[in-house]
């Protein structure tokens, strides 16, 4: 019974209403006399209590032998009631916050630091469930599975959809685009990474480390998201170039590609190099 009544005062209900409506629903038809007894409200409390539940529409009053004796609203009907004025006030809360939250989110600049890889992968569901548009993905293979359903549902709304996945695997759905895993890939990144953008409006850089605590960083500056999208892109934009030209690239970088990683070693005399001499002039 604690459970009913907890539940009724997590409607709205106080403790006495909750305690006349059950009371009321064993004995219907009783008088406020008769009520108090019966609920262990106090005398001088029960009508008080009995003219809220009127309020609420939860109780109604009948004349019998010239008494007002109280009947209760049926249960389903009364949950009924609730169900569908609490989801009209939450239908209007989601547009109202969600219009909130949107125009902040355009002015501010914020960053949401998230901890552990659970939160990390909650905030990509969020992410991909609440996509219209597009997704941008960079991820390895350990995170697909958890992130795959989402990914379909995506995909059967319309949303566009690319991956760079960082080893095997296929989420079933967009373009996807595998980058290679050996050492030097992992040694470049300093620890595995997922990184997600949605519709270009927010962002999500999450670490994966294999020996440390997962932490993420999620935002909607135009700054962070913009930089995310494009070290997604980027990558999928060598994978693609890489893959046309691999024999003239092994050719040229060598078979682990480390001449192309090498960015202080330009090949091209349009690059400008800056040398300093160990008395700090520059050469």
């Amino acid at each position: 019974m604690k459970d009913v009544l907890s539940s009724l005062q997590t409607l709205g209900l106080s403790q006495y209403e909750s305690q006349a409506y059950v009371a009321l629903l064993r004995h219907p038809r009783v008088t406020a006399y008769e009520l108090a007894k019966q609920s262990t409200i106090p005398p001088s409390k029960v009508y008080e209590v009995l003219e809220r539940l009127r309020t609420k529409k939860l109780v109604g009053v009948v004349e019998t032998g010239g008494s007002a004796r109280y009947v209760p609203l049926e249960p389903a009907e009364a949950m009924s009631r609730y169900r569908r004025t609490y989801d009209e006030v939450l239908d209007r809360l989601e547009d109202r916050l969600g219009t909130i939250y949107s125009s902040e989110r355009e002015r501010d600049g914020y960053l949401w630091n998230l901890e552990g890889r659970e939160a990390v992968l909650l905030k990509a569901e969020e992410m991909i469930g609440a996509a219209r548009e597009e997704l941008l993905l960079a991820l390895w293979p350990e995170e697909l599975p958890r992130l795959e359903p989402h990914l379909v549902a995506a995909d059967s709304r319309g949303v566009a959809i690319a991956v760079c996945l960082y080893g095997e695997g296929d989420p079933g759905v967009g373009v996807v685009y595998h980058h290679p895993t050996d050492q030097v890939v992992v040694r470049d990144q300093g620890t595995k990474r997922m990184v997600l953008v949605a519709d270009t409006s927010e962002a999500l850089v999450g670490y994966v480390p294999d020996t440390a605590a997962v932490d993420g960083a999620w935002s909607a500056n135009l700054g962070f998201v913009q930089m995310a999208k494009d070290y997604i892109r980027h990558d999928m934009w060598v994978i693609k170039l890489v893959r046309r030209f691999e024999d003239k690239v092994d050719e040229v970088y060598g078979a682990d590609r480390a001449k192309l990683r090498d960015i202080f070693n330009p090949e091209y005399p349009e690059v400008t190099v800056i040398r300093r001499t160990p008395g700090g002039e520059v050469s």
